[in-house]
């Protein structure tokens, strides 16, 4: 899909809060998180990825984000550093390591050649510091560009300072689950599960109760998952309860690692409680009770985004899952 118009038809807010999820789809693993600094105050900074858990006295990233009616040019641009410099010499926070100016109409093409050449841009903050930034940084205050704060100014890596048009926005491919989980279109179909021919130990809570199960309709105990694999009756079950949960593992797994974790929880929690009135229900035993979730699951209708990709065995799989991370304890009540 093409989201060229919806970009462009964002304002400075919306803008903001799409580099904000875009930024939070690629925090795993690139930020420890981001955070959006709205309205005046924000000191140049417009939306932060952090590296580290130390946020603003560690490492940082800034996204500088500017949707105009024409390109970005040098005066705005020389502004928004300005800000970066003079705040961060006044220790309100370090210096990042990145600065990156989302500008999805682009940047004019003085300001681009001076962002490909760092020490021409240095320069011209440096000599154009008194008509872009001394009185525009601090609202009734004229900031001088003064030994001090040329010190400091000599010591930030200009090479860090980059940009993202439309077209870059476009052809990253970080951006565009961020872009169908803000305008609530597709965001494209994840793997199929494989199971692999030997239990992980990521299975073994699901499985245990299933082999519980097992043993209760069979009044006996089984040794161990071995027994189950190669049983005459209960084989080919335990293969498809295995098959449904790798295929909500790797749902899961494509879908947090490439949209918002949120979209995943949001479907979980329909799926839920869509279920689980079933296994509170009277079942003869366990085994009847985890085929009664099954059957249902396979019903349930979750909204959002995601849904259309939740396939059966995807819904009912999600199940299992409930049971390894004990949001539903046992197959016994």
């Amino acid at each position: 899909m093409d989201y060229s118009r919806d970009i462009l038809a964002l304002d400075d807010a919306q803008l903001e809060r799409f580099v904000l999820r875009w930024l939070q789809v690629m925090s795993n693993p690139k930020y420890h998180s981001s955070q959006r600094f709205a309205g005046a105050g924000d000191m140049g900074r417009d939306v932060v990825g952090f590296l580290t858990k130390a946020r603003h006295q560690g490492p940082w990233h800034n996204y500088q984000c500017k949707q105009l009616g024409r390109n970005l040019g040098l005066g705005p641009a020389l502004l928004e550093l300005g800000k970066i410099l003079h705040f961060s010499h006044k220790k309100k926070f370090t210096l990042p390591e990145q600065f990156t100016f989302v500008a999805p109409r682009g940047l004019t093409r003085a300001l681009e050649e001076l962002i490909f050449k760092p020490s021409a841009l240095k320069e011209a903050i440096i000599t154009n510091w008194n008509e872009y930034c001394a009185t525009r940084i601090e609202k009734g205050k004229t900031i001088p560009m003064d030994a001090s704060l040329l010190a400091h100014t000599e010591t930030f890596d200009f090479s860090c300072v980059d940009r993202r048009s439309l077209d870059d926005i476009l052809t990253d491919p970080a951006a565009m689950p961020a872009l169908a989980a803000m305008f609530g279109t597709d965001p494209g179909s994840p793997p199929l599960g494989v199971v692999p021919p030997t239990l992980a130990a990521a299975e073994l809570r699901y499985t245990d109760a299933l082999l519980g199960a097992y043993s209760e309709r069979d009044k006996r105990t089984y040794a161990g998952h071995d027994d189950i694999v190669t049983h005459r009756v209960h084989g080919q079950h335990f293969f498809e309860q295995r098959e449904r949960f790798y295929a909500a593992d790797a749902f899961s797994r494509f879908y947090r690692d490439n949209t918002l974790a949120q979209e995943i929880t949001t479907l979980e929690e329909e799926m839920y409680h869509g279920v689980i009135e079933k296994h509170r229900e009277p079942h003869a035993d366990s085994l009847t009770r985890v085929n009664a979730v099954m059957g249902h699951a396979a019903t349930v209708s979750p909204g959002g985004p995601l849904a259309r990709h939740a396939r059966v065995q995807v819904k009912q799989g999600i199940c299992h899952h409930f049971i390894n991370n004990q949001r539903i304890s046992s197959w016994k009540l």
